[in-house]
Formats: C-alpha cells, structure tokens, sequence
C-alpha cells in the first residue's frame, strides 16, 4: 500500500466519523459468539500481532469496518488501525480534573454557544491525532464503553472547540513542559491553562485571545470554577502582534490558535518565526508534528 492511498482512506474514514457519528453496539454475549468463531491458535496469533489486546476493540471495530465497506481492505492498513484501536474508559475520561470541575450550562454570546456534547457508548471517535509522518498513514479510533458527556463551544452552529479524547491527548506534552511565567495564544475553551495551573512549577498564566465573546463566556461562567484561577489574566488582542511585542518576559509559550492542520501552517510558520527572536522563552504548537507532517506531503 502507498502512503497516498493510506491517507485516501483515513480521509474518507474521517469524513464519515465528522458527517456521521457512526456507533456500534454489541453486548457480552455476542461478543462470546463471535470469539467462538476463532481456534485457540487464531486467537493466540491475534494476540501475538497486537490486535487483541482488547476484545471488545477488536470486535467493534471490525464491525464497524464491515459497516463502511473497508472490512477487507488491505492489511497494511488494517494491522496498525486494529493495533491502536481502543475501548476508551469513560470513568478515567470523567476523572480527568477539567471535565471534573467544570460544568456547563447552555449559554450563548453573540455567535457563540457554550454547551455540552456527547459520545454514546459504541460511538467511533479519533481518540488522538495520526502520525503524518509515517509509511502507513491510519487513524487512532477508539469508543466509550458509557455515554460521556463534555464542555463544546459551537460557533454559528459549527462546533468549533471541545474538551475531547483527542484534545486532551494533543495537549499532555505540552502541558508538561509549561514552566514559570507561561504565555498561552487563544483561549478556547481554557484547557490548557486550567491543567498548567494545578503545576506548582506554573506561576502567572497570561492569555491573549481576539475574539470578544470567548473571553466573555469564559470569565463569566468557565474561570469561577478554575481552582487556580487567581494565577490567570486574560488579554483581548491579536496573539501574533502581541508576540511580537514580547520582549523575552515569558519562560514558556504555548501557541494553539488554529483550528487543526488544514489552516495551521500560515499561523505557525508567523510564530515560529517571532519565536526565534525569543531565545529566552521556550515554545510549544498544538498539533505541530502533525502539522509539519501535512506540510512534508503538500
């Protein structure tokens, strides 16, 4: 298989998740009957391959493979999908301290809808962002085991932001390096910020975001229930100006004010270039492998 037919198929996987919201269902008997239909050698070769590693994965999602026609697809594809498939647990998702401090209420402001979202048990999802970089190019898919709920941000109608699995993901690096006086570049919904400061290596937090009703939603209804919140100041101006007044007062910069890898090379490529003026700060992007991987295929 090729590298473009693999993106081929990850891009058409991906437009029936976002247009669809594809879900399978199964219970504990007719995953029984279906591990019956195996010898013990299968199974033991299955393990051995790294695509048991969880029963209930491999199940859905070869049910859900069949469902959109790509059951048979060629198996250097399907072996590194089934391999990273995962049957998310919904426990550990509500554990995680954001979506178990903040609550949402349905609030409007302007254009913009603060409210919840959902995945249903079963419901395909991209729990992480692929790795552009590789020969084979596949999607992280994974599912719930129970309904969760978590805050979104629609803007116009569209979702736009979301304490999801994969924003999650995407931020654990960088929300691990963040050290001192931190600068963060758009807001969204204040993940970020909120998790940096539970650090005690995290002192002020300053974030600069554009758009008006964010910042109002936000300081209305999302930062009275930060912990922490006494450490963060939020700034109404463009992210990239005010990078480029800085004068080296931030020990760690964490950029995050593109919507995902279609629109993120432009934004990127403007803040890399101010961060090199600033040896003193340390940077971090959202998503930038990814970023740079899309970049290498254009």
């Amino acid at each position: 298989m090729t590298k473009d037919r693999s993106l081929e198929i990850s891009a058409y996987i991906g437009r029936i998740i976002t247009e669809q919201s594809p879900r399978i269902r199964w219970t504990s008997s007719e995953l029984d009957e279906f591990y019956s239909t195996y010898t013990p050698d299968e199974l033991e070769e299955m393990r051995e391959i790294g695509i048991l590693h969880d029963p209930s994965a491999f199940f859905v999602m070869q049910r859900f493979l069949y469902s959109i026609g790509l059951d048979e697809t060629d198996g250097d594809y399907l072996l590194p999908l089934l391999t990273d498939a995962r049957c998310l647990d919904a426990e550990e998702f509500r554990q995680n301290p954001y979506i178990a401090s903040v609550k949402t209420d349905e609030k409007r402001m302007g254009d913009i809808l603060l409210t919840t979202a959902s995945y249903s048990r079963g419901e395909i999802l991209q729990y992480a962002m692929p790795d552009f970089s590789a020969d084979i190019v596949t999607l992280k898919l994974g599912f719930f085991d129970r309904t969760v709920k978590f805050p979104t941000i629609y803007e116009k109608g569209i979702p736009w932001m979301s304490v999801c699995p994969s924003e999650i993901t995407s931020m654990a690096d960088p929300i691990s390096r963040a050290h001192g006086n931190v600068l963060v570049l758009g807001l969204g919904l204040g993940y970020y910020p909120f998790m940096i400061s539970l650090s005690d290596n995290v002192g002020e937090i300053t974030i600069i975001e554009k758009n008006k009703s964010i910042i109002s939603l936000f300081e209305r209804f999302l930062l009275p229930q930060f912990p922490k919140k006494q450490k963060i100041r939020v700034i109404c101006a463009d992210a990239i100006e005010w990078l480029g007044k800085s004068t080296g007062e931030y020990d760690f910069c964490f950029a995050d004010i593109w919507e995902g890898v279609h629109d993120g090379l432009p934004l990127y490529k403007k803040i890399r270039s101010l961060s090199d003026k600033l040896p003193e700060t340390e940077f971090a992007y959202w998503i930038e492998e990814q970023i740079l991987g899309a970049a290498a295929l254009s």
